[in-house]
């Protein structure tokens, strides 16, 4: 405070030694206040003090420019930032948490301490700070004692301040601006740290604008663009909308939960509000009553469907159960040193045991293998999960007897036989002594081998040897003196277990003398042991299947700003008690119980009293709040060790919820961390690429992972997934807003909310798609482990279909291999000859795959049979009975040629393994097609026959692919390329038959094969079908071809593309029309939505049998349409959103910087959350940044292009890159248009596209200019234009009016024939000028928007082909190619050809005939020299 002037003066009094004395000031006004009171005293007058008011206490403020302040202290930072563990600035003033103070004190748990009075909302949870900053500022204002007298009542400003405190508290709509009036409003949120907008209470009784967020019909994963600092946060306002139903008899109940506007409205009127409609912005807590005037921008309106009870929906049902009950039910209490024993037909007592599960610890527990599943409990009257321990197992492994002895130093064979003893012999003072083997068993047994080994023996006696996995491993190719191989010894225990006992899948066992597992070494409510492997049968009385308990899990992360970690802030689990997973999934009730646990992010806090109001208004909700992660993880583990699942269900569990569930339980140090799973461990092993082993003993069923063998989707995120399968739309929350989420209380409840909806879609796919009871079936086909079989991999199930079918039938098999693979997809078939391993990074098979005939190319309106053989190379290995134990493998496996073949089996040999297998397996599935027509079928039986006959059609079509794929057990390169070497025989076979019967065939791809019928009855063609295939099926055994389809009209454009109109005939005989589209560009997910709209749109005109010119028109016309429409902006982005595969992880492509959505995916990876692996579908969007950069470098996700402001559409790109390339290619059969004519149509430069339907033409064929007619091949090439020497008139040599006996000029008298040695003058200088253009050397961008051109050649090659240096995303081409040179020559050549059309004025007298010989001699010399068309036969035929 600045001194006033009287103060001045008496500072300024100077000391006689000439110092300035400076005396006190009276900076209150006491020493004038004593004064005052000294004078009245001796005046004997009574002092009256009054209290000045021209020095006010406090500011008056409004609540707009008070919520201003709070935001700039907020915003100032003057305390060092320590991430909350001490200060924070608040912002408010101290009254502000003084009010508040009893508040914390009647929710505090702990009583007498003084510091649980302070906001617990401002410190970090996890310490409490010495000294609060409200102290400190209290300690410096007024004393305790004056703070007392002051009467609130009599202060008409403070009076008012603490009735606005007391009102009821109000809440921010999302999305819409909220009326101003209450302070507790910002007792809410009173600070964060983060940078977020804050919200800033609007002036009352003011006019202003009203500006919500925009949304986004359509699409709500994308985000909301964020507004400024300076306006109010309103977080865009997420709404579900379905196109489904979630169940049958849903309860109508709101999600909206958000407080009425009036503060003195109750609950009850609260719930009247819920009932408005919300399709549109929700705006109910707005004022409309009041005098204030608002202009509200008007929101895009969401589309109206049909609507399903919202989120609240799947909570009635959790409200109808009594949780209570269910959880008593599971943490029942079980005598666990009791087994519940029954008594078997011979009065053993046994222990009936459902095993779903197995887990082999090869690395602490060798020996040793857990089964877990079910007992029947009859004193609870219901199924608890067990773990049994198979201990015991030993080592199998088998010698193989050398026929004589041989010397291992030298490798000389001797002639003195072996005998097994001496094998015994050998192995007991040599092997055992070296690898420590202390004891074994050994025995003589009778063994078959069929695979590639040549010196193994069809049949031998081999020596058997078993002893305890304890004991050292043998090397596989270990050899001595009288024995040459031993198989068997990497075998793992399981694998022993799963063939020794039979054990096909999940079954019923009947156990032996079990005891009691002491201490315990699960979590498991029951335990027990076997000691023996005999101990263990198959129970054949197949009682019923025990029901599942199945918790489906989601969570949902933040990344930690400081550590750039992903951090766990809410977890939401689903649970159903009681799941049959041999019966149909539940209708009604999807889930029992429910619970979200939520904690804090950091920087982040709670709203206020957010738990009490939590449990007051939404008693639908069951969540659990708290203050960290730590105590979430905690939390979480506890959960699922009570609820004790069988099967934990997720969307990406095993890619990336384990991954981040393990790491942060790693990094909080929980204890118990195995109570994820069921087996108890202390020391948690490396969880990368262990997942289904850290959860042993509860299925992983990732409900992305099997969705991908079920259905064929553009993505399989959980939105898509939703979207397709339950018909939802789903709605995403923005990693940008979940802090945002966290400022209110109706923001974060949403979240809760979103987070159990997730977890219920989740759930709801896994019943939709049947995938724990088509799990089930596999592996009770195939033999191996249910886990595994949720995991995927179809190589691992066929491989222990043929282990147990090879061993009951004793054969041995070959030891796994361990060896690094490439980590490529199981084999598919294609339609080429697979190139060589160092040409490729995706691995092929190395041998011819199936037949695809060239096809006919071109648009038929008449019908087009379509015939498919059933099952093609299952079918061919029954028929010709191929299979390892009926092909010599000594002929298999020569290696004398990488194109080698091998015969055939004998006609009369007894059926192999393989071919029995796969007619089991069609058998089977026949008998259950059968049954399936059986009347009065329950809807129990129904599903489980269906699920069954799916499990057998899956299992039987992939058994050829474990003969193809390189990684598996049973790989067989020539049996696989014998099985497709006959499958193309069969196919050209069938193609001649067929054009015996006078019909022609357009197109073959591998089984199937196209007709022509030149008909347009479906009766007659059908008919024509039937024909055909009894005449095809006459040739074969067991294959046989049935009629696929019939094409009204086609478009068939090349191999494996084409469009059709496919007939059918529904059950009222009435015949349906149905699009069929393969290989086109507008069914692949790489092209955005409006390319694949217009090429619908060109597809259907084309296919609908309008007449031509009319066909044509209507696509201009729309082209023209579209392109008006995207210059102005008219299409949502959706339309521009293009999604790629990443087929491998984004860091490891060599190339990431011409990757449009590898940079995507690398920049998305950078924000935390969920990472974009191998697998995955990245969306982007190519946008115009005010830089020259190239197109992938412009690809930007969708919620990049909503947040920045400037960033806009490159809508030149994709009439570019995106709609022409879709249509030229579709309109390229239909004569009328080209290239340059769509171009125009779009807007674009017809200039760059002129020439590129014949460059296509001839890179597609390259003997294309040898079919043409003169005319076409010449039609490009220079004009030959000489001068007359007299009048200079241009006369163009082969015009129809050319002549070499007058000139075009009338008045000219000198004719051609009279300067012949001029005109060869004038050839050869235009010779020289093309052979002087092409050594140029100039290339062409072949994008037509950059069309940059280049002479230096770069360094950057794409498949052989330069990449552009300007946009590194097009093609270099020549401008002037070796093609068009020689095309040129030719043509100067046939100008003088005596026989040719073009040259009409060339004389055939034998004056011209010499004159003509000049000129052509000329061309002849240098179309010599040009090697285009010279194949030097020396170089190809010569000796190397």
């Amino acid at each position: 405070m600045a001194p006033t002037k009287e103060e001045s003066q008496s500072q300024d009094q100077v000391t006689p030694s000439g110092r300035a004395k400076r005396e006190k000031s009276d900076k209150f006004g006491r020493l004038a206040a004593f004064a005052k009171l000294k004078k009245s005293k001796e005046a004997g007058e009574k002092n009256k003090y009054q209290l000045s008011e021209d020095r006010a206490i406090y500011d008056v403020v409004d609540e707009d420019d008070y919520s201003e302040i709070v935001r700039q202290r907020q915003e100032e930072d003057w305390i060092i930032d320590d991430n909350g563990i001490g200060y924070v600035e608040d912002g408010r003033e101290i009254f502000d948490e003084d009010l508040n103070d009893d508040e914390f004190l009647r929710d505090s748990k702990s009583k007498g301490n003084s510091k649980k009075k302070k906001n617990p909302n401002i410190h970090h949870p996890d310490r409490k700070p010495k000294q609060n900053i409200r102290n400190m500022f209290i300690s410096a204002g007024t004393t305790k004692k004056k703070e007392k007298d002051v009467s609130v009542e009599k202060d008409d400003i403070l009076s008012d301040i603490m009735g606005q405190i007391h009102q009821p508290a109000t809440n921010i709509l999302l999305g819409s601006a909220k009326k101003a009036g209450s302070r507790k409003k910002s007792a809410n949120n009173p600070f964060s740290v983060s940078t977020v907008n804050t919200v800033t209470p609007t002036k009352p009784k003011s006019k202003h604008s009203l500006k919500p967020r925009n949304i986004i019909p359509d699409e709500d994963c994308l985000p909301i663009p964020k507004k400024p600092r300076t306006e109010s946060f309103s977080p865009e306002p997420y709404k579900h909308e379905a196109v489904g139903e979630i169940c049958e008899n849903p309860a109508a109940v709101s999600t909206n939960s958000e407080e009425p506007q009036e503060t003195s409205e109750d609950w009850a009127e609260e719930k009247e509000n819920e009932t408005l409609d919300k399709t549109d912005m929700d705006l109910s807590g707005i004022d409309f009553d009041d005098e204030e005037e608002m202009s509200v921008k008007p929101a895009p309106q969401l589309p109206k469907k049909n609507e399903i009870p919202d989120l609240e929906s799947g909570w009635s049902l959790v409200n109808e159960t009594k949780t209570e009950n269910l959880d008593d039910s599971v943490s029942m209490e079980i005598d666990s040193s009791k087994l519940p024993l029954t008594t078997d037909e011979n009065g053993d007592q046994i222990l009936r045991f459902y095993w779903f599960d197995a887990y082999e610890d090869i690395f602490n527990k060798k020996g040793v293998v857990y089964l877990f599943g079910k007992v029947w409990y009859e004193s609870a009257k219901s199924y608890v999960s067990c773990c049994v321990a198979v201990k015991n197992i030993e080592r199998r492994i088998r010698i193989l007897p050398r026929p004589t002895r041989v010397n291992q130093k030298t490798g000389v064979e001797t002639t003195e036989p072996i005998t097994l003893s001496a094998v015994y012999e050998e192995f007991n003072e040599k092997v055992a002594e070296k690898y420590k083997i202390t004891t074994y068993k050994s025995k003589k047994v009778s063994c078959k081998y069929a695979f590639e080994l040549e010196d193994v023996p069809i049949r031998s006696d081999y020596l058997e040897v078993r002893y305890s996995f304890d004991l050292p491993m043998l090397n596989k190719d270990l050899k001595g003196e009288t024995f040459s191989h031993i198989f068997g010894t990497n075998t793992s225990g399981l694998e022993i277990l799963l063939l020794d006992r039979h054990m096909k899948g999940p079954c019923w066992l009947n156990l032996k003398s079990p005891q009691v597992s002491s201490p315990p070494v699960s979590w498991c409510k029951c335990e027990a042991f076997v000691k023996n492997l005999q101990d263990i049968s198959i129970n054949k009385e197949k009682p019923p299947i025990p029901p599942l308990v199945v918790m489906t899990l989601n969570l949902r992360t933040l990344p930690n700003p400081k550590t750039r970690e992903n951090e766990i802030i809410a977890a939401a689990y689903l649970v159903q008690k009681s799941f049959g997973i041999d019966k149909p999934a539940p209708k009604t009730q999807f889930f029992n119980e429910h619970q979200c646990v939520i904690s804090q992010p950091a920087n982040c806090i709670f709203p206020f009293e957010f738990r009490g109001k939590l449990q007051k208004t939404r008693k639908d909700l069951k969540v659990e709040v708290v203050p960290t992660e730590r105590a979430l993880l905690g939390f979480l583990l506890a959960r699922i060790h009570k609820v004790d699942p069988d099967v934990i269900v997720g969307h990406d569990i095993v890619g990336f919820d384990m991954d981040i569930l393990l790491h942060r339980i790693s990094v909080n140090k929980i204890p118990h961390w195995s109570k994820i799973g069921r087996l108890k461990r202390s020391i948690m092993p490396k969880y990368s690429g262990a997942k289904h082993y850290l959860s042993c003993g509860r299925l992983l069923c990732d409900v992305k992972v099997s969705s991908r063998e079920l259905v064929r989707l553009k993505s399989y995120d959980l939105t898509e997934l939703g979207l397709q399968i339950l018909k939802i739309k789903r709605i995403s929350v923005d990693q940008d807003h979940i802090r945002d989420m966290y400022s209110t209380f109706d923001h974060l409840v949403k979240l809760i909310e979103f987070t159990l909806m997730d977890a219920s879609y989740i759930l709801r796919i896994m019943y939709e798609l049947n995938m724990l009871p088509l799990a089930l079936q596999i592996t009770n086909i195939c033999g191996n482990v249910l886990s595994r079989t949720l995991l995927g991999g179809r190589s691992e199930r066929n491989e222990y279909l043929l282990l147990h079918a090879f061993t009951e039938k004793d054969f041995l098999v070959p030891d796994k291999q361990f060896k690094k693979k490439f980590s490529a997809p199981e084999f598919e078939e294609e339609e080429e000859v697979a190139i060589d391993k160092k040409s490729s990074s995706r691995k092929k098979p190395a041998y011819a795959g199936g037949l695809v005939l060239e096809p006919k190319r071109g648009f038929y309106d008449k019908h087009i049979l379509l015939l498919d053989f059933n099952s093609l190379y299952p079918s061919i290995i029954q028929e010709y009975n191929i299979c390892f134990t009926t092909v010599s493998h000594e002929t298999s496996s020569s290696n004398d040629s990488e194109d080698r073949t091998v015969e055939l089996p004998e006609p009369g040999l007894e059926a192999g393994i393989l071919p029995t297998e796969i007619r089991k397996l069609v058998e089977s599935r026949q008998q259950v097609k059968g049954l399936m027509k059986s009347p009065n079928l329950s809807t129990d039986q129904m599903m489980q026959y269906d699920i069954r006959q799916k499990a057998l059609k899956l299992t039987a079509n992939s058994m050829y692919g474990c003969l193809g794929f390189s990684s598996s057990r049973f790989y067989a390169k020539p049996l696989a390329a014998l099985v497709t070497e006959k499958g193309r025989e069969i196919l050209m076979k069938t193609k001649n038959s067929v054009e015996k019967m006078n019909f022609e065939v357009i197109y073959g791809d591998t089984d199937s094969i196209m007709i022509k019928t030149n008909s347009s009855d479906y009766n007659e063609s059908y008919k024509m079908g039937n024909t055909i295939k009894t005449e095809i099926n006459k040739l074969f055994r067991l294959l046989e071809i049935d009629i696929d389809g019939i094409f009204k009209s086609m478009l068939l454009l090349k191999k494996k593309k084409y469009a059709a109109i496919n007939l059918q005939k529904n059950s009222d005989g009435k015949i349906i029309e149905i699009k069929e589209l393969k290989g086109l560009d507008i069914v692949r997910r790489d092209w955005c939505d409006l390319a694949k709209e217009t090429g619908n749109f060109a597809v259907t005109e084309i296919l609908s049998g309008k007449n031509q010119d009319t066909i044509l028109e209507n696509i201009h016309m729309e082209l023209s349409k579209i392109s008006e429409k995207v210059n102005k902006n008219e299409y949502p982005i959706e339309m521009f959103i293009i999604t790629k595969q990443l087929t491998k992880n984004p860091e490891d492509y060599p190339d990431k910087k011409n990757q449009s959505h590898v940079l995507v995916a690398i920049r998305m990876n950078s924000k935390g959350g969920k990472k974009l692996r191998a697998g995955d579908t990245v969306p982007y969007v190519i946008c115009q940044d005010s830089s020259t950069a190239s197109y992938p470098q412009r690809a930007y996700h969708p919620e990049e292009l909503l947040k920045n402001d400037k960033l806009s559409l490159d809508t030149q790109y994709y009439l570019a890159h995106q709609v022409h390339p879709v249509i030229t290619r579709l309109c390229d059969p239909i004569e009328g248009t080209d290239a340059a004519q769509i171009a125009q149509c779009l807007g674009l430069n017809p200039e760059n596209y002129r020439r590129t339907v014949y460059h296509e033409q001839e890179a597609d064929d390259p003997l294309l200019g040898l079919k043409l007619s003169a005319e076409e091949r010449y039609k490009d090439c220079e004009k030959f234009v000489v001068k007359c020497p007299s009048c200079s008139t241009s006369i163009t040599i082969g015009d129809k009016d050319f002549s070499f006996d007058r000139c075009p000029n009338e008045s000219c008298n000198t004719a051609p024939r009279s300067y012949v040695n001029q005109i060869n003058n004038q050839l050869l200088i235009s010779i020289r000028k093309h052979i002087k253009e092409y050594y140029k050397g100039y290339m062409k961008c072949d994008d037509t928007v950059c069309a940059a051109t280049v002479r230096k050649m770069p360094l950057a090659f794409n498949r052989g082909h330069p990449i552009c240096p300007v946009c590194s995303q097009g093609i270099l081409r020549s401008q002037y190619t070796d093609t068009v040179l020689y095309n040129q020559l030719c043509y100067y050549k046939s100008l003088f050809e005596p026989k040719s059309s073009l040259t009409p004025g060339m004389p055939l007298s034998p004056e011209w005939t010499a004159m003509q010989r000049i000129l052509s001699k000329t061309v002849q010399h240098y179309l010599s020299k040009n090697a285009y068309s010279v194949v030097n036969l020396t170089k190809i035929f010569r000796q190397q």
